[in-house]
């Protein structure tokens, strides 16, 4: 996939230099400014001498850069980076353009830091995982660069610019902030809007292969209780399903009541949908925000120590946005348990193949694929933003812990993805059986392009790369394409 490019604009520059300037006046007076003319954290009390601060901010820096584990995904680095760079381009860091100007070539020359996924907690930011970041920038570390692992004095040598050297401050201004889990946020989010509308399509598959009555998604029933989310769900699956023949429409259910798994999905998935908008708010003020400390106001001539470094916004975000993840996969699940029961899938054989007669077990092991995950899902659910263990000296007595908030919403949203593509495939199966010709416009389109990647089950096959090739129209938006192409 082509990466995009980072172009600076040239007000940042001039708010940059502003700030830079600001600060080297500070550099040569008396004026006590912590992380310049001091240490940091509890040894904040120590004065950096002059001659010594370049040594202190590159201690800074190697000391910090301690990441463990398995790499993290190559796009929350480059979204760390970009988000990092746009804190910087605010103008109130007191940091040279270069160092900007550093990240961005780096960016754009696909040179991405090697930063691993246990790390820091949240507090004073993503000190250890941005440390990794600001180490490459200073010409240090390891970096990935057209697939290959090198040295970063290797790569920046290979694009030609040079490493940065720290004189005042630019090492803890790299790194002091929430520039990692909040590009972290943004990826995640994206693929979080994803799944909600393969929900909502998986969702109207299923309501069609069960034979789902229309009445619990009427217009009057909804504007009785007019959350925006859940009137937005009920409106789409309307929508997906127009014109099936598959459902029961203009009779009452009050003798034969859906299950909640199907009649209730407006209300389920609704307020998913509400929640993403909100954590969306978040995500995008944070990466509007100046999470540093201190802070260099040129144009007051004033140094403002705090903590907007804190991350608890957007790790409480992150959990708000991995508990709801969580119910897509519940609702999905119960959703296939039903269509492979042949006492709850409204005549379907059993396991959704013809003329089993107990030879052929069909898409049986899929449920236990989606049970698993819901399991796990429900041990990731554990919110990681109430989680505080106090760190450096309890200095950093109360942590947000954002990195391990967005690596469980990254697991979540994997195991999510893959419960929805085993929907998507037991659901279009069942059409199969019914009739796909008899199926809604949209979810005729989406049946389609299934069917087109994935054969219908008629012999037991393995079917991890029917999962695989179904995550993959997950991720890329190919089944809303389908929708909109019906439209």
């Amino acid at each position: 996939m082509a990466q995009a490019s980072a172009v600076i604009a040239p007000s940042a520059r001039q708010r940059i230099e502003r700030s830079y300037a600001f600060l080297r006046e500070l550099a040569h007076s008396s004026t006590p400014v912590y992380g310049l003319t001091t240490g940091c954290g509890p040894l904040a009390s120590h004065t950096i001498p002059p001659e010594r601060r370049e040594e202190f901010q590159r201690n800074l820096v190697r000391s910090h850069a301690v990441t463990l584990g398995a790499p993290q995904p190559t796009a929350f680095v480059r979204a760390a980076m970009a988000t990092r760079a746009q804190v910087l381009a605010q103008g109130c860091s007191g940091v040279p353009f270069t160092v900007v100007e550093a990240l961005v070539a780096m960016l754009n020359h696909g040179v991405h830091p090697v930063v691993r996924e246990v790390g820091a907690v949240g507090a004073s930011g993503d000190l250890l995982e941005l440390a990794q970041i600001a180490l490459a920038v200073i010409g240090e570390g390891a970096v990935e660069h057209h697939g290959s692992v090198l040295t970063a004095a290797d790569a920046l040598r290979r694009i030609g610019l040079e490493p940065i050297v720290p004189r005042h401050r630019e090492g803890l201004a790299l790194m002091n902030g929430t520039s990692f889990h909040t590009g972290a946020a943004a990826v995640l989010l994206v693929r979080a809007e994803r799944l909600i509308a393969a929900a909502q399509i998986a969702a109207a598959l299923g309501l069609e292969a069960l034979c789902a009555n229309l009445e619990a998604f009427d217009p009057l029933l909804h504007a009785a209780r007019p959350h925006v989310g859940q009137r937005a769900v009920a409106a789409r699956l309307v929508e997906l399903t127009v014109g099936s023949r598959l459902l029961r429409d203009g009779e009452s259910s009050a003798g034969a009541q859906d299950a909640y798994s199907l009649r209730c999905v407006p209300q389920v998935l609704g307020p998913i949908l509400e929640t993403l908008d909100t954590v969306r708010q978040v995500v995008e003020t944070e990466l509007n925000s100046v999470t540093d400390n201190p802070l260099f106001l040129a144009s007051e001539k004033r140094v403002i120590h705090g903590g907007n470094f804190h991350g608890q916004a957007v790790a409480m975000s992150l959990d708000q946005l991995k508990i709801a993840l969580v119910e897509i996969g519940v609702l999905s699940e119960r959703r296939v348990a039903r269509l492979l029961d042949a006492k709850l899938n409204a005549g379907l054989p059993p396991f959704l193949v013809r003329n089993g007669a107990g030879l052929r077990s069909g898409l049986m092991g899929l449920q236990y694929c989606a049970s698993s995950m819901a399991a796990d899902n429900a041990v990731l659910a554990a919110p990681a933003s109430v989680h505080s263990v106090p760190t450096n000296a309890n200095n950093q007595d109360v942590v947000s812990m954002g990195m391990v908030a967005a690596r469980h919403v990254s697991q979540v949203i994997d195991n999510v993805r893959r419960m929805l593509a085993i929907e998507l495939l037991c659901a279009a199966q069942a059409l199969d059986l019914r009739g796909p010709e008899d199926a809604g416009t949209g979810t005729r389109a989406v049946h389609a392009l299934l069917r087109s990647r994935s054969e219908p089950i008629v012999e037991d096959r393995p079917l991890q790369e029917d999962v695989d090739v179904v995550c993959g129209l997950i991720d890329g938006g190919q089944l809303e394409e389908a929708v909109q192409g019906e439209g």
